[in-house]
């Protein structure tokens, strides 16, 4: 309540309302005014003419008030600057230079800042002044230095630059950011050595604050008096003192014409002995409190007797201090400390008289003088200098003839006391006490009530215009009412982006009725409360803020919905979503049609069965995108996510995913392989993934026409259009044309790599299809061996798709036409023609990746070329695929039983027949894969031969190895780590040792079946495979890779391995490692490694590890057995680096870590090693 009266009382607020007021009499009233028949102000731009004079009048006023109180404080400040020139002659010249370059720098901060806040404009003279009198040594100036208040000089100048203001000894000013303090000299108040000089002097002062402050001179006064003084004083001298201070007071009131508060300050508390002991123990914001009294609002009047109020006061606050001292002097260790602390209160009990006397020669009121404002009593103390006054000790030693003992000066850094909040939270909150001249006061109320009375004039007359303005708008405004409550009645939440674009359609479509319903209505709602104009800029308001509010973030979110589900291979599709949700943030980069073309295109999808809605939200967006947007707020930590899986793809990855995206829509010219190969083909070939023969496709560009006719034309065009976007990613710079060159070389090489990919995964997973019995080998090969049949069609199709020197060749001729007819055509420009076709021929600087790819295929292409003396290679293929052919027809026509299995045992023997023999030397020739699938086809005759051996093999397994296997390993440890038996290393040793059980058998039996060259051992590929089981060879090669892991030194497991101390945590003072008679200690020393072994010396001592943590707690943890020191690597934590022989090894119990590096003997070892897990004892083949 009291600001909003503050408010209204403003004069800033009581003029503009008078204006308006003003302004409105003009508009209503004036055309009803005539002058000799003339009606000057019946048009409405002459009223408006005279309305905006008013204003410009009332702001030309203002102005004018405002430079005249820069003026004022102008004149203040050249006046304080230049000073009494009678004293100015007084001074050394160099001192009053000094002085007026300090105060001239000091002002002109003031002036930039305006003493206080930026915003609030105040002058100097518009902050609360406050006077210090007091007589010379009471510690006004140390009161103000240790204050706590901020001094804007301090910042600017330096701390002793914010005193000697004047540059004289009258007064020193002080400026802090909320009041401005004149610090008057103690020879103002005393008057004793040059008593006519110092009362001209502060009458003189008095009268130039009265001049440029009229309206309230000063806000307060304050009277600082030492206590020192006080105590030291004869009675005389006190009264004395007494009676200055109070004349000053009274001399401020009559030559200022105010009555202002006074707050009596009595300074140098810390001379009073015990004061430092006492309060010692005291914090910044305790020593920042006040002490004292402060009376209260009904003392206002001045009637009451404050100084003897003040004594029942005094008495509170020593009983206080009583209170108190007990606890300091139990806090309190030192003796003469404890002393000092008890006598304090006694020492402020002998100081009531002193202060009584003086407050009431001070301030007790008579008939005589106007009574004091008298606002408070405060002890303070700036700084703590000077010896303490003990009173007690003094009458004592007087008392009893002792030797006054002095006491001890204050040896601390000095500190404030109960300064800072005296200022802030009593002086300052009473700034508007002091009272203001009676005459500027009556002068404003005269001018506040005719103001309030022309407001009620103007008022009372536009009332009744009014009221027939506004039954007139009600009538129109009902008319929108039943828009306004559906528009209400309409449910904004949403589960889904889907269902917020069919919740906004419905209140869109209603205020864009809206804003057309009121021009309907009559002309009788004028009188200046007309609502069309507003209710059609509302509905406007509403109906863009709609588009801006909710509209486009459903949008925005419906974006960042697709992104977030966008497949992870659809990169093309997220770059464009991200193109768009950006384009609403960076507002300069916005295409309207691209944005409208991708979200009407997820429209379209999300409103497949209802197009007026997708129409009327096409409608809407298209409104949006021509208002001048703002940049949209986006989540930026979701569009670097983005941008992090757009940049996990290079640039040129993501140019190749939009190149291929773009062109895989032309799918006529796609490589059939059912097609190609004819109804034969799915006859001998299968897919070894499993998918449909007949629907497997490689895409058109990946396609000899797609090479020649997308990418040599078009690739260059998707380089530079990525380039020109690349602000998507984040990036602003700009490449120039050699980088443009070299992205588009890159493009060429990810472009030819994935084509060659896509030829080499066809051909991989081409297999011909099994053939279970001779019959169908014949059968088989019948077909390959057909000049038209699949396989020559399959080698004349690669050769036609990867012959990419003959592609660009074909590509090269074509664009050399197109040069030489463009050659004849003065207009052309020759070299962009050449270098069109040097683009479209794909002759790039440096290596040609085409032609390397090329060379892969080079060894299949040239199975179909031929020239004149030089015959088809893949012919003789074709004639032994007949010999074959022959050879199989005769073995299947042979009795089924004893004849054909003496056949197959023939093949697997090595004796077969020339035919077999003549065609593995043929097709051992051929490239791969050809080479391999005929091979299949020449060894698929001995397959049933093969099986019988490899059954009788698999015997063998069960007998010689899978039971004594099974006896010695099963349910136990490693093998199995939920167990508690371990195996004994006598039967490791038995199974996994050079030439044991399992090494023994592979070596006589398997080795010449298994290929081992490789990391997985797989079955040798040879004419009459067994068909060993992949299965089986694992677990043969599981047992080798146990073999080299433990049995590297001989026959007997030994594994041997360092360990280097990597870190401790902090709270642990030593970590032990004892594995079988070994040890390994850390103690936050150097970090050495130490060499160990398993097993160890003493294997029955087990494995245990001990913390002992700085604090003296221990933590352990044991291990026994044989493999005690893995089943302790069970339960830490051991993760590998990238070398094979170093491990991260970590030790936790309790809350306690050890960090080792482990470095094993060799590279295979048994750290880590998975295959003692998945190890099982073969059972067969």
């Amino acid at each position: 309540m009291g600001k909003l009266k503050a408010f209204f009382t403003n004069k800033w607020v009581i003029q503009f309302l008078g204006l308006a007021a003003l302004s409105c009499l003009v508009w209503f009233a004036g055309p009803l005014i005539a002058i000799a028949g003339s009606v000057p102000l019946e048009s409405a731009p002459a009223r408006i003419l005279v309305i905006i004079a008013l204003f410009v009048i009332w702001v030309i006023f203002r102005l004018v008030m405002q430079l005249r109180a820069g003026s004022t404080e102008k004149k203040l400040v050249e006046q304080l600057v230049t000073g009494d020139s009678d004293h100015v002659a007084a001074a050394s010249a160099d001192e009053v230079d000094m002085l007026r370059k300090g105060f001239e720098d000091a002002f002109a901060v003031l002036k930039k800042s305006r003493t206080g806040s930026k915003s609030s404009g105040q002058f100097v003279y518009q902050l609360p002044w406050y006077a210090i009198i007091g007589p010379p040594g009471s510690g006004k100036t140390t009161a103000l230095i240790n204050s706590g208040l901020h001094f804007p000089l301090a910042e600017k100048l330096g701390k002793h630059a914010i005193q000697g203001v004047s540059g004289t000894r009258n007064c020193d000013w002080w400026f802090a950011d909320n009041a401005v303090f004149l610090d008057t000299a103690g020879r103002y108040t005393a008057q004793e050595s040059h008593k006519a000089v110092d009362a001209a002097g502060w009458a003189g002062f008095l009268a130039l604050i009265k001049k440029y402050r009229p309206r309230r001179p000063l806000n307060g006064v304050i009277v600082a008096t030492s206590l020192s003084d006080l105590l030291q004083q004869s009675e005389q001298e006190r009264l004395l003192h007494a009676k200055a201070v109070r004349a000053r007071i009274h001399e401020l009131y009559q030559h200022l014409g105010v009555r202002l508060p006074v707050y009596m300050m009595f300074t140098k508390a810390d001379l009073v002995a015990g004061f430092n002991d006492f309060f010692a123990d005291l914090t910044p914001e305790q020593r920042a409190q006040v002490w004292g009294e402060t009376f209260s609002a009904d003392t206002l009047t001045g009637d009451q007797d404050l100084p003897a109020r003040f004594a029942d006061s005094y008495d509170e606050l020593l009983q206080r201090l009583q209170n108190l001292t007990i606890g300091r002097i139990q806090d309190e260790r030192d003796v003469r400390r404890r002393g000092a602390i008890l006598d304090f209160p006694q020492q402020m009990t002998l100081l009531k008289p002193a202060l009584l006397d003086f407050l009431q020669a001070t301030f007790a009121a008579n008939r005589y003088e106007q009574p004091v404002l008298l606002r408070g009593c405060y002890f303070t103390s700036g700084t703590q200098e000077g010896t303490p006054i003990d009173r007690m000790l003094g009458i004592l030693a007087g008392a009893f003839h002792l030797d006054r003992q002095a006491v001890p000066m204050y040896s601390g850094q000095g500190k404030s006391f109960f300064l800072t909040r005296l200022l802030k939270d009593v002086l300052f909150p009473e700034a508007e006490l002091a009272g203001q001249d009676p005459k500027l006061e009556k002068r404003t109320r005269l001018l506040q009530l005719s103001a309030y009375a022309g407001a009620g004039l103007v008022f009372l007359a536009v009332i009744s215009l009014w009221t027939v303005s506004y039954f007139n708008n009600r009538a129109a405004l009902e008319q929108i009412e039943e828009q306004i409550e559906q528009y209400r009645t309409i449910k904004m939440s949403a589960s889904s982006t889907q269902d917020n674009f069919r919740v906004l359609l419905p209140r869109l479509n209603i205020l864009q009725t809206a804003r057309n319903v009121y021009k309907e209505a009559g002309l009788w709602t004028g009188y200046g409360l007309s609502q069309g104009d507003k209710i059609e800029a509302a509905a406007g308001h509403a109906y863009e803020a709609m588009l801006r509010e909710y509209f486009l973030p459903s949008i925005m979110l419906r974006l960042k919905e697709r992104m977030q589900g966008a497949e992870g291979n659809k990169l093309d599709v997220l770059y464009e979503l991200l193109k768009v949700y950006l384009m609403f943030n960076q507002t300069d980069r916005l295409v309207p049609e691209t944005a409208m073309a991708w979200v009407r295109a997820d429209w379209d999808l999300q409103y497949a069965g209802d197009p007026e809605a997708v129409a009327q939200l096409a409608g809407y967006l298209d409104n949006l995108l021509k208002l001048q947007l703002d940049p949209v707020q986006i989540d930026q930590a979701f569009v670097n996510s983005v941008r992090g899986k757009l940049t996990q793809v290079p640039l040129i990855g993501q140019i190749y995913s939009r190149f291929k995206s773009e062109t895989s829509l032309d799918q006529a010219h796609d490589f059939q392989l059912g097609k190609a190969l004819g109804v034969d083909g799915a006859r001998v070939f299968t897919l070894s993934d499993g998918k449909d023969f007949s629907s497997y496709a490689i895409p058109a560009v990946f396609t000899g026409y797609g090479y020649k006719e997308l990418f040599l034309t078009k690739s260059r065009d998707f380089v530079k259009d990525a380039v020109e976007q690349n602000w998507v990613l984040g990036s602003q710079a700009r490449l120039e044309i050699a980088e443009v060159e070299k992205l588009h070389a890159e493009l060429k090489k990810l472009y030819v790599n994935e084509y060659k990919t896509v030829w080499s995964d066809l051909i991989a997973k081409l297999k011909l299809q099994p053939a279970l019995t001779t019959s169908q080998t014949a059968q088989m090969l019948d077909i390959l061996s057909r000049p038209d049949g699949p396989l020559r069609k399959l080698l004349d199709g690669i050769e036609a798709n990867t012959a990419f020197s003959q592609l660009s060749k074909q590509a090269s001729d074509s664009m050399a036409k197109a040069v030489g007819s463009a050659l004849k055509s003065p207009d052309t420009k020759t070299s962009q023609l050449l270098a069109l076709a040097k683009n479209a021929a794909g002759v790039d600087a440096g290596p040609d990746p085409a032609l390397a790819a090329e060379a892969q295929f080079e060894p299949l292409n040239n199975l179909v070329r031929g020239g004149p003396d030089k015959p088809v290679a893949l012919d003789s293929v074709l004639q032994q695929l007949k010999s074959l052919r022959d050879y199989f027809l005769q073995l299947s026509s042979a009795n089924t039983g004893g004849q054909a299995l003496q056949n197959q045992a023939s093949l697997f023997s090595g004796a077969g027949t020339d035919v077999l023999k003549q065609a593995q030397l043929e097709f051992a020739r051929l490239p791969e894969p050809l080479k391999g699938w005929l091979q299949i086809v020449v060894n698929s005759g001995g397959q049933k031969l093969s099986s019988a051996a490899k059954g009788q093999l698999s015997e063998m397994v069960k007998t010689a190895v899978a039971s004594p296997c099974k006896a010695a390993l099963t349910g136990r440890y490693p093998f199995n780590v939920k167990t508690n038996q371990d195996v004994l290393l006598a039967d490791f040793s038995k199974i996994f040792a050079p030439s044991g059980l399992m090494d023994q058998f592979f070596q006589a039996n398997l080795k010449p079946f298994v290929d081992t060259s490789r990391p997985v051992w797989s079955e040798m590929v040879a004419e009459k495979p067994l068909g060993l089981s992949q299965e089986s060879i694992r677990r043969f090669q599981l047992a080798a890779k146990i073999r080299d892991a433990f049995f590297a030194a001989g026959p007997s497991p030994q594994v041997q391995f360092e360990l280097k101390p990597q870190g401790l945590d902090t709270n642990v003072g030593t970590f032990r490692l004892q594995i079988e008679g070994q040890e390994a200690v850390y103690r936050h020393g150097p970090e050495q490694a130490t060499s160990l072994k398993w097993p160890g010396p003493t294997p029955s001592q087990g494995v245990r590890i001990v913390f002992e943590s700085l604090d003296g707690r221990q933590a352990s943890r044991s291990k026994e057995g044989t493999w005690a020191f893995f089943r302790l690597l069970d339960e830490a934590t051991i993760e590998p680096t990238s070398a094979p022989e170093k491990f991260n090894l970590t030790f936790q119990l309790d809350g306690m870590s050890a960090r080792y590096e482990l470095r094993a003997a060799s590279v295979t070892n048994p750290f880590n090693l998975r295959e003692l897990q998945s190890f099982r004892c073969p059972e067969g083949l």
